[in-house]
């Protein structure tokens, strides 16, 4: 497997860090880095566990274990906290992060079988959301929110259909996650978690990848049909960026280039857009199945992660 630039992408391979190996069939899903203690964390719910990667040297340092089914991870650098969804006994975690360690503080009940994860740091709340079980009677998707200075729920919202990836927008307040069927992307104001404030409906199947603009002005919604979207969160109003070579999963913005990247699984590609204005910029080729990334933004690196080899494919943005 080679990684072959197209259009005018500026990424190449740099390094390949060795992951711990998991069964046929088994993958990687979200990851977030930490900037303050260096390290970057991804989810491996193959193996019940979050892997942590040192970044300075490019190493795997060691597993935070015995989370069933883990899907979500999601760090807030500021308040030195660590959230996962496990999603094969819903709950989610809340870790501490110190200088000794990663020292979970709660692990708490959510809806059915959790994976999106946002963060208001204002509030400290923790919004979940739970996929749900159409074959279970009494397991809807639903919209679980969490005190993460007590660990206590303090709501809980039915969702109108499978969630898929949340977010939590400064600029309105207010939570957004996309759902997939039918498609929409739903809000929660922040500081009224009682119900679902509004709809908007998204004019493509399956909303899956959902990221937000450095300014707050818009929303990126990337759908299973093959196409990358822009919803502005005040009015709803969506435009067509560009079409995907497939379904996607994550959509990761570097603020710092204002660059955003899609991972899609089938065919393994990171899909590249500029984002002042939005349009797409090109793509790179990685491996089938490798559908899950994230983004380093103080050495300019991407993060590709390959559920065949069991690798972190670092790709090196370079100075284009």
């Amino acid at each position: 497997m080679g990684t072959r630039s197209e259009a005018n992408v500026t990424l190449r391979e740099a390094a390949r860090i060795p992951l711990p190996g998991h069964p046929p069939g088994g993958e990687f899903d979200h990851a977030a880095v930490d900037p303050v203690g260096d390290r970057l964390y991804v989810a491996h719910p193959s193996n019940d566990a979050v892997e942590v990667v040192e970044l300075r040297t490019r190493r795997h340092l060691g597993s935070l274990a015995d989370l069933r089914g883990v899907a979500g991870v999601w760090v807030d650098a500021g308040a030195r906290l660590i959230f996962t969804s496990n999603r094969s006994e819903d709950t989610a975690s809340i870790f501490r992060l110190s200088e000794a360690g990663v020292t979970e503080v709660f692990r708490v009940p959510t809806g059915v079988r959790p994976n999106g994860i946002a963060f208001d740091p204002g509030r400290n709340v923790l919004m979940v959301a739970g996929v749900g079980n159409a074959k279970l009677p009494g397991a809807p998707p639903t919209l679980t929110f969490v005190d993460v200075r007590s660990g206590k729920q303090i709501a809980r919202i039915d969702a109108p259909g499978r969630t898929r990836w949340g977010l939590y927008h400064p600029s309105t307040d207010a939570f957004y996650v996309n759902v997939a069927d039918p498609a929409m992307v739903v809000v929660v104001r922040a500081g009224e978690l009682s119900a679902i404030s509004k709809t908007f409906p998204v004019p493509a199947n399956g909303p899956h990848g959902l990221e937000q603009d450095a300014a707050g002005d818009l929303l990126y919604c990337a759908c299973d049909e093959g196409v990358l979207l822009t919803l502005d969160p005040r009015s709803g109003r969506t435009r067509v960026v560009a079409p995907l070579t497939g379904p996607p999963d994550v959509l990761w913005m570097d603020r710092m280039r204002t660059r955003l990247y899609c991972a899609v699984g089938n065919p393994g590609t990171v899909e590249v857009f500029d984002a002042d204005p939005p349009r797409a910029s090109g793509r790179l080729r990685t491996a089938d199945g490798a559908h899950t990334l994230t983004v380093d933004e103080r050495r300019d690196e991407v993060h590709v992660f390959l559920p065949d080899s069991h690798e972190d494919l670092v790709l090196d943005q370079g100075a284009g």
